[in-house]
């Protein structure tokens, strides 16, 4: 099988790549490894309103579980609140309909195929259907990787991550923001509650290997909290988890192989808010593939160039910040203290 551009992953990145190919007619085939693009969810589903610069979220109402209005932040002693408008989406609708959008254009989706190599010298990749249980080859002048965090081939890696569990859980409260919780229980990370409608995703997330605090552990004390409280039930309708690269943004091209969104690091260190950054780093991926195949030049590194003047200073900073910020619960002291000046909430933050 030949194509011009092939990309492994068809989450926000992938599909955001293939609809900027597939709008300058540059074919291409998006391989995805899931039989149901979307499904299983990972991911808290918090996205700014700046989203609808790249996707109208309003003309998929399917999609949106929740208008939110504020970000609240909970250090234990205080309680800060800020104007945070976004939504909570539905991450199984937006996922399949970006992949959908792509095929309306003209790109070639191959759900239940995972690629499990790439032969860079032969400008292929090897993928399995998990339905016929048959192996081929797939041939391509550029690749988009968009697999997530995990990157499983030899191509750049990220080098740290956030473990994270949640459940949907009933809410016995009307919110309409998004709740950050720092804890000691929860050291190299926070929790967090996001409501949906009657619902809510509870979750934590910690560094891994940095802390050995067992996630169970760690979620089973938040959960009572949460419901000591008075804000959460114990029905769990769904758990889930996942890994949230925090090492900033990595190598991002190797030849004729360009990665984005969070294969590419581009996951905010210190929230883990990744869904935009997919959605413009995949449609950068797409367009500068497009423009190599008509121009019979790789233009990757102007990809790599354009990503970086976008991201880098501000995950950089995200960095730094983030080093300072989660060793203090740890110890137990100062969270409060410092809050501002290291979580981007805060104008301080900024300053």
């Amino acid at each position: 099988m030949k194509t011009k551009v092939a990309i492994i992953g068809a989450g926000p990145a992938g599909s955001a790549a293939a609809i900027a190919l597939s709008k300058k007619g540059i074919p291409n085939i998006l391989v995805d490894k899931r039989a149901v693009v979307g499904i299983p969810v990972q991911c808290a589903e918090f996205v700014g309103l700046n989203i609808n610069a790249y996707v109208n979220i309003n003309s998929i109402p399917s999609a949106i579980n929740q208008k939110i209005n504020y970000i609240e932040v909970d250090t234990g002693e205080n309680l800060y609140k800020f104007d945070g408008q976004g939504y909570i989406l539905n991450r199984a609708v937006f996922d399949l309909y970006l992949a959908g959008e792509a095929v309306k254009l003209g790109s070639r989706l191959l759900t239940a195929t995972r690629a499990y190599k790439i032969n860079s010298q032969k400008n292929s990749i090897d993928v399995l259907s998990s339905e016929d249980k048959i192996s081929y080859e797939i041939y391509y002048d550029y690749l988009i990787v968009a697999t997530g965090p995990k990157n499983e081939f030899d191509c750049h890696k990220n080098r740290a991550y956030i473990y994270a569990t949640q459940v949907k859980t009933d809410l016995l409260k009307e919110l309409d923001s998004v709740i950050c919780y720092f804890r000691p229980y929860i050291p190299y990370g926070y929790g967090w509650v996001f409501p949906k409608g009657g619902f809510a995703n509870v979750g934590i997330g910690i560094e891994k290997p940095v802390s050995s605090v067992p996630l169970s552990l760690s979620l089973s004390k938040f959960l009572k909290e949460m419901r000591d409280a008075g804000l959460i039930g114990f029905k769990i309708l769904e758990k889930t988890s996942g890994l949230v690269p925090v090492s900033g943004l990595n190598g991002i091209t190797c030849g004729n192989i360009a990665l984005c969104g969070d294969a590419a690091g581009l996951t905010h260190p210190i929230t883990g808010a990744g869904i935009l950054s997919a959605v413009i780093s995949g449609g950068l991926a797409g367009d500068y593939a497009a423009e190599s195949v008509k121009a019979s030049k790789n233009l990757f590194e102007d990809y790599k160039e354009e990503l970086e003047s976008v991201f880098k200073n501000s995950l950089i900073k995200a960095s730094k910040k983030r080093s300072e910020l989660y060793p203090l619960m740890k110890e137990r002291v100062g969270i409060d203290e410092k809050i501002k000046q290291l979580w981007p909430s805060f104008q301080e933050y900024y300053n």
